[in-house]
């Protein structure tokens, strides 16, 4: 807009000012208004900018390319800085549980360990629809082959599985990333509670050694807070295969 030729009563509302009694930008910030009064988001001082929206949404800030798309966005509504051309979370963070030839028990969730862990021995998570896990008994060494822990809070975002079987007959396979509680702190010995963080809507039918399966399981209850642990499980419904298990997880801190 231009203030050519125009009368400051034409004008006014739509200059930019500071509400700070003729004394310019105060040190540790002075909101900016239009001419009506009305506050803006923006709080500028000597030595700093601040952003505070009246309203949170998902795309508080934005900045664009020359083409229009977004490349940075900050989400007042999730908490969110994201980037890039996915604009996926600046903090995401990748988790990988895998095993080679785990031998599956009819309707047993089995512990699969952290990728290049290994395992001395096989943590069960019971025969229930959904795992449950036990309590730590003559096996606190096996169990830390198992486990993930939390130090802050996070969310999951995805959750991709590879298996593949070890002979020309498959079993169909379910698999669930756990969300671990418990009340201990320096010497942990149970849980409190077993919450299914994701999960598969419909079991994979693994076909055999001909082929390899790539899943993307259904996130159920995304949030984990600090203290937890994580653990990831295969069930089979049969006894036909071995399966080696390739489980990449990505979560970013929140």
């Amino acid at each position: 807009m231009s203030l050519k030729g125009k009368q400051p009563k034409d004008t006014y509302k739509d200059l930019l000012t500071l509400n700070n009694s003729n004394n310019g930008l105060a040190s540790n910030g002075t909101v900016i208004q239009d001419g009506n009064g009305t506050d803006t988001g923006v709080k500028l001082g000597q030595k700093s900018l601040q952003f505070t929206p009246a309203v949170n949404t998902t795309n508080t800030m934005l900045v664009k390319n020359a083409g229009g798309t977004s490349v940075f966005n900050v989400d007042g509504t999730n908490n969110a800085v994201k980037a890039g051309e996915t604009l996926s979370n600046v903090n995401t963070q990748y988790l990988r549980f895998g095993a080679k030839d785990i031998d599956v028990d009819s309707g047993t969730h089995i512990g699969v360990p952290i990728a290049g862990m290994g395992a001395n021995a096989v943590v069960t998570f019971g025969t229930g629809t959904n795992p449950s896990a036990p309590a730590v008994s003559n096996n606190g060494d096996d169990w830390i082959h198992y486990l993930h822990y939390v130090d802050v809070n996070i969310a999951v975002d995805a959750v991709t599985v590879l298996v593949g079987g070890t002979t020309a007959t498959g079993d169909a396979l379910n698999f669930h990333l756990l969300n671990l509680a418990t009340s201990d702190t320096i010497t942990v010995d149970e849980w409190s509670s077993t919450t299914v963080v994701a999960d598969q809507a419909f079991g994979v039918s693994n076909g055999g050694y001909e082929t390899f399966n790539k899943t993307l399981l259904d996130i159920q209850s995304a949030n984990v807070d600090s203290g937890n642990y994580l653990a990831f499980t295969i069930e089979g419904n049969g006894t036909n295969s071995d399966y080696s298990v390739n489980a990449l997880v990505r979560y970013h801190l929140r």
